[in-house]
């Protein structure tokens, strides 16, 4: 099964998912109101960007994400997925322009590539066979500059079987992402709640198929802050 996100839905949208799909958010208290199935008012955003990392299984490499308004850099090995939500809309900058630098830290042939999806279409492909080799892919229009480290900087990791696929509805005080990603994936949540270091995020996970567990973390500016795993529906959240 191809991973893919869904586009952004208004809160009202997303909560009708969760419904559909059998998410529960009981420990949500959906932020700034008692009762989590209380939709609120925000606006459509762009599609959502996906990087897949593939090749050679095992593959360890250092990635550097950016979009118009931030930047991320992690270690990974191959397979994985990277997902930013609320990347900035058409008018900010370059509309939904976004870029990744990806090198191998082994010196070997191994295989890999990098695939871009954006919404449910394919943007760019790189890949590389050289020792310490580096892949470079875009989409949209090209980012002059890595835009400054994220702030404040949160990452969702979503690791359990390799066959897993999971929901997810990310979302801070007024905005919901939802998406559907084959495990192991990495979600990065670009400037929550207007870049206030409040904290105020929550993500809400629930396998699609019956195989599990999951396991999930939540890094709040570098620091563990949630941790969630078990089969059924999950919740992460800060503040």
């Amino acid at each position: 099964m191809r991973n893919r996100t869904y586009l952004t839905f208004r809160r009202a949208g997303a909560l009708a998912l969760l419904a559909l799909i059998g998410l529960a958010a009981p420990g949500c208290n959906g932020f700034g109101t008692v009762d989590a199935t209380l939709p609120g008012n925000t606006p459509p955003v762009s599609a959502q960007t996906v990087y897949r990392l593939v090749g050679s299984i095992g593959t360890p490499f250092v990635a550097t994400i950016s979009d118009t308004r931030s930047s991320w850099t992690l270690n990974g090995v191959v397979p994985l997925n990277i997902i930013i939500v609320n990347i900035p809309s058409p008018g900010a900058g370059a509309p939904g322009a976004s870029r990744i630098v990806a090198t191998k830290t082994t010196n070997d042939s191994r295989l890999l590539s990098v695939e871009i999806l954006s919404g449910f279409g394919v943007a760019d492909v790189a890949s590389t066979f050289a020792n310490y080799g580096t892949v470079v892919g875009g989409i949209n229009q090209k980012l002059p500059a890595l835009a400054p480290k994220a702030s404040p900087d949160v990452r969702y990791y979503v690791k359990g079987p390799a066959t897993a696929v999971f929901n997810a509805v990310i979302e801070d005080s007024t905005t919901a992402f939802a998406l559907q990603s084959r495990v192991t994936t990495v979600i990065l949540q670009d400037s929550p709640n207007g870049g206030s270091q409040s904290g105020h995020v929550d993500g809400i996970f629930n396998l699609v198929q019956d195989i599990g567990p999951l396991d999930i973390d939540l890094f709040f500016n570098g620091k563990l802050v949630s941790h969630a795993a078990g089969g059924g529906s999950q919740i992460v959240k800060v503040n």
